[in-house]
């Protein structure tokens, strides 16, 4: 390919990832040097890519130690022909000290008349304010989780005797309303008496709480 043609190629490329807001990296597998742009170096917080040296270990030094293994197993597995493509997801350190959630997608661009690898091309995407969305989702999800596994719920018809009021229950036997209610539900259950049934069984003292609220109205 004509050498004006691959300039233009590459500037047409270079507005793309400036307009999509995505870091580029192109490494020379032999060398191992790696030209970045300016917008990998702003994702982490710096000014310019000039900050950084062109090495494959500017890269690997700034991976979050827990991420770093499977980085370079997912590189490597597109090196050796085991997947189509370099495609991962990682944290890495910022300038000011935190971490950045970064989507490291990749692809070998040429290799030798006799199929090896000479260079690898990809994009870094800041993806951090989505993991961190997702990091919310999954603590709301699991604290409905946890709300629900606490519910005991009542559902479908209690079969309720008419004159003890007993409940039926699965196994065929008949309890009290509020010691089948705590079995089956999470409900405290705390004992009164209704104002009907205090006239009933005890008529003294209805008549006595009966004239205390006549006499403070």
């Amino acid at each position: 390919m004509p050498e004006k043609k691959v300039k233009l190629g590459e500037e047409r490329l270079r507005m793309v990832l400036e307009g999509s807001q995505q870091g580029f990296w192109d490494w020379n597998i032999e060398t191992g040097e790696v030209q970045r742009n300016d917008r990998w170096a702003q994702i982490l917080g710096y000014a310019t890519i000039e900050e950084f040296e062109d090495t494959v270990d500017t890269w690997t030094d700034l991976i979050h130690p827990d991420d770093r293994e499977a980085a370079w197993k997912s590189i490597r597995a597109h090196l050796e022909g085991q997947a189509p493509f370099h495609r991962i997801e990682y944290r890495m350190l910022a300038k000011e000290g935190g971490y950045r959630w970064i989507l490291d997608h990749a692809k070998i661009v040429q290799r030798d008349e006799e199929g090896k690898p000479l260079r690898m091309s990809g994009t870094h995407m800041d993806i951090t304010e989505r993991k961190e969305m997702e990091k919310e989702r999954d603590l709301l999800v699991e604290s409905l989780q946890k709300a629900l596994s606490e519910i005991k719920a009542l559902q479908g018809i209690l079969p309720l005797c008419s004159f003890c009021k007993k409940v039926r229950d699965d196994r065929g036997y008949w309890e009290q309303v509020d010691v089948y209610l705590q079995q089956h539900s999470e409900a405290d259950i705390s004992h009164s008496i209704c104002p009907e049934c205090l006239k009933q069984h005890y008529p003294a003292v209805h008549e006595k709480y009966s004239r205390q609220n006549e006499s403070e109205k």
